[in-house]
């Protein structure tokens, strides 16, 4: 009994003084946004692709930067102004994906100071596929540049796309992990670089009502979680009755066309999957 209470005791003690302890601080997104920013500006001032040996390496000899190819795209998330950078090395010619759609992808993941940590090198039969509302922030923007290939796989054999999108993304932490980590090897904060190859991509129907999640951004913004029809914490991407009226949106396809926006019953400009009074 004296040692458990003992035990009791000492937890109790490194709970009060971790309570104290000043040295930790919260992850600062409007701060960290433009640290990130000025170090993946020297990043990519200093370094650049070598494709020979599919490999980043630092400029040493005239070699072309990032810097002098590399693409913005301004992001605001929570009320901070990010720069996101990316390049595209080739378009691809296939689907265009949107933030919320389905990728299969290839990856090589680094830190600025060369670590690798995370890469995927192959396509196999049975991968899954990665939907982009369930990655970090700076893959749902970045993969929006690129075009998928197209697949030229024979049945039974292994997967091959051809004229796939390939190009680099170079992510502040906000639009990474933030102030955690998913991995030992992700020191807390950290910019994140990708070399990546979209083979793959297909529009997704998160709630299976036939239509498109992407096609679910009523107010046009781009970003399908702030639209709730019905208002109960679902935005219409996941909610599988969107007026909330106990008819599935997929149900409430008058006309039978397979397209449940073009129907208007009672003609008062509003579809009937988003009219309760219909």
């Amino acid at each position: 009994m004296k040692r458990r209470n003992l035990i009791l005791f000492s937890l109790l003690l490194i709970a009060i003084f971790s309570c104290d302890d000043d040295s930790f601080k919260p992850y600062d997104y409007a701060a960290h946004a433009i640290t990130d920013d000025a170090d993946l500006i020297e990043y990519m001032q200093t370094h650049y692709y070598n494709e020979t040996l599919d490999s980043i390496k630092e400029v040493t000899a005239g070699e072309t930067p990032f810097y002098d190819i590399v693409e913005t795209q301004v992001v605001v998330e929570a009320d901070v102004t990010y720069n996101l950078y990316y390049i595209v090395s080739e378009q691809g010619v296939g689907y265009q994906p949107s933030r919320v759609d389905d990728i299969l992808t290839t990856y090589r993941g680094e830190l600025l100071d060369g670590t690798i940590f995370d890469e995927k090198e192959t396509i196999a039969l049975g991968n899954p596929w990665i939907n982009l509302t369930g990655v970090v922030k700076g893959w749902s923007y970045g993969f929006e540049h690129f075009k998928c290939g197209e697949n030229v796989s024979m049945p039974n054999e292994s997967l091959e796309f051809i004229n796939t999108g390939k190009g680099f993304l170079f992510i502040p932490s906000g639009l990474a992990y933030g102030g955690g980590s998913p991995s030992a090897l992700i020191p807390l904060s950290s910019p994140l670089v990708f070399k990546i190859d979209l083979h793959f991509s297909v529009s997704a129907d998160h709630d299976e009502d036939t239509i498109i999640s992407n096609n679910e951004d009523l107010d046009g913004d781009g970003d399908v979680t702030n639209d709730d029809t019905d208002g109960d914490s679902l935005p219409n991407y996941v909610d599988s009755d969107d007026d909330n009226d106990g008819i599935l949106t997929k149900d409430e396809d008058a006309n039978g066309d397979g397209d449940p926006t073009n129907d208007d019953t009672d003609e008062d400009g509003i579809p009937d999957y988003l009219d309760k009074d219909n």
